[in-house]
């Protein structure tokens, strides 16, 4: 089950496109202290995706226009600059690893004065998520249901940084 929030101003609207039509905005759903995440269509391959977009709160703001990302004063623009560089990175280091319990990176691209990464669409509950709502950790023989998968995952998380 998919948790819904409530969009702030700060984020695209739903139905904007982008890649000349590539990709249609279906809705927000979460944002963080370095982006917001929303589901999207691959329009050409009618594929529900996950899209990230690289905005700092409190760094950037939405113009009027609300699709360019801008940031907000001078000073801030050198650490924009770097933390954007950053996230391309991470894009870049997670379409390099091949486990199925990773999630996929299949694009990465420059647009409205930002940058936006495209990965596959893993509908379901945040581990936090489930956390908070139930109040409880997770039963024992859950973790260890789970467990060989963090692990495989982790592995290949290392295994890649060693090919870096």
């Amino acid at each position: 089950m998919s948790q819904r929030y409530e969009a702030p101003a700060s984020v695209l609207p739903v139905g904007t496109t982008l890649q000349m039509g590539k990709y249609r905005v279906v809705r927000f759903i979460a944002s963080g202290g370095f982006g917001n995440t929303y589901e999207v269509v691959n329009v050409e391959f009618e594929e529900r995706m996950a899209m990230k977009e690289f905005f700092m709160r409190g760094v950037n703001e939405r113009d009027d226009d609300s699709m360019s990302v801008s940031v907000s004063n001078a000073e801030n623009k050198g650490q924009f600059e770097a933390q954007k560089n950053k996230l391309k990175k991470e894009a870049r280091r997670l379409r390099k690893l091949h486990n199925q319990y990773i999630v996929k990176v299949h694009d990465l691209f420059e647009e409205n004065g930002t940058v936006y990464y495209v990965m596959d669409y893993i509908d379901g509950e945040s581990l936090s998520t489930r956390i908070k709502r139930t109040g409880k950790p997770l039963p024992e023989h859950e973790v260890w249901n789970i467990l060989p998968q963090l692990l495989a995952a982790l592995d290949e998380v290392q295994i890649g940084r060693a090919h870096v």
